[in-house]
């Protein structure tokens, strides 16, 4: 089934579903058709441990079926939503890559006239990892990759060139992006979470290299989050051919999440000092994240951001609001 208009579910979040909105009807009905076969549950399955991504070649030698099956089966998920796919190209040819999408979808069957019936939904905006406003933190410079080549912007941090980065590292200091405001300043937001690929910096690359990035919105200072490493065991999946084995191949995936019951990190709950409310998100014409080493972190060991065609996870720097609907 191909459903027609069919919403944007955005990554890793999720989502509600209900009967009485005729809207979702056909998503409805390609969910259901979707998780009714246990071959495609088996799919499911196999994207539960990190780094969350499988090629169709390891998908029919893990689950010992044709690969002309498991491509009906994908399609049925990447349809409904669960999953996303995405090619790649490398040396020796081109990989389809599968990726789980969505974390969960609820669907309401019967509903009670009588209760309240507001709606919520969520906004979006990506940034690339070069789309920074500003960095500070000197004698530290900033490095980058794109698609195909790597260079150095040393204390020209505002250059052009930096648009295109896919790879973002530095060794040391506090990076700045700005994002888009205008839902907080239109509704009442419920909850505002970031989600980007980082891990520590080191030379070449160290998987036990700690380092201390903090985190700032709207320059209130809401968590630390501890790098346990610069991670370079195995290629990132999404690396170009051209990077060399010896760098920097992957990060962690890691989710900030601020709402009315505190501050937490990949789900765990961090802070219960800083809610919604001491972001001031309707305030100003934007919403500003920082992060990076604090002067007084005891692991200053700086950080890589991997745009989508680094690393694992095919995402830039991601802002999620989530608000209800008037």
């Amino acid at each position: 089934m191909q459903i027609k208009n069919k919403p944007i579910l955005n990554r890793e979040q999720k989502y509600s579903l209900d009967l009485k909105n005729e809207h979702d009807y056909e998503v409805i009905l390609a969910v259901c058709e979707a998780l009714s076969s246990p071959a495609r549950l088996d799919i499911i399955k196999h994207l539960q441990n990190p780094p969350f991504i499988k090629t169709v070649p390891e998908l029919v030698s893990e689950l010992n079926i044709p690969k002309t099956t498991l491509v009906h089966h994908l399609q049925k998920l990447e349809n409904a939503g669960i999953i996303a796919t995405r090619y790649k190209s490398y040396s020796h040819g081109t990989v389809r890559l599968v990726t789980r999408h969505v974390q969960g979808i609820d669907v309401n069957v019967y509903w009670n006239n009588q209760t309240d019936t507001h709606k919520t939904a969520t906004f979006e905006q990506s940034l690339g990892v070069g789309q920074y406003a500003d960095f500070s933190g000197a004698p530290y410079e900033i490095q980058f990759a794109t698609s195909d080549a790597q260079f150095r912007l040393e204390e020209n941090y505002f250059s052009s060139e930096r648009y295109a980065a896919q790879l973002l590292y530095s060794r040391g200091g506090m990076i700045t992006y700005y994002f888009n405001n205008f839902i907080a300043k239109r509704h009442q937001i419920s909850d505002v979470s970031f989600s980007l690929e980082i891990c520590s910096e080191a030379p070449f690359f160290n998987n036990d290299f700690l380092s201390d990035v903090t985190f700032f919105i709207n320059g209130k200072e809401v968590a630390t989050y501890v790098s346990e490493g610069d991670y370079g065991d195995r290629r990132g999946f999404l690396n170009p051919a051209w990077w060399p084995d010896v760098n920097t191949q992957y990060g962690k995936l890691v989710t900030l999440s601020v709402n009315d019951k505190g501050v937490s990190v990949n789900g765990a709950l961090v802070n219960e000092k800083i809610c919604l409310k001491d972001l001031k998100l309707q305030d100003g014409n934007k919403t500003i994240l920082s992060f990076g080493n604090k002067d007084t972190a005891e692991h200053v060991g700086g950080f890589n951001l991997f745009g989508a065609g680094f690393g694992d996870y095919p995402q830039d720097i991601c802002m999620f609001i989530k608000y209800d609907l008037d």
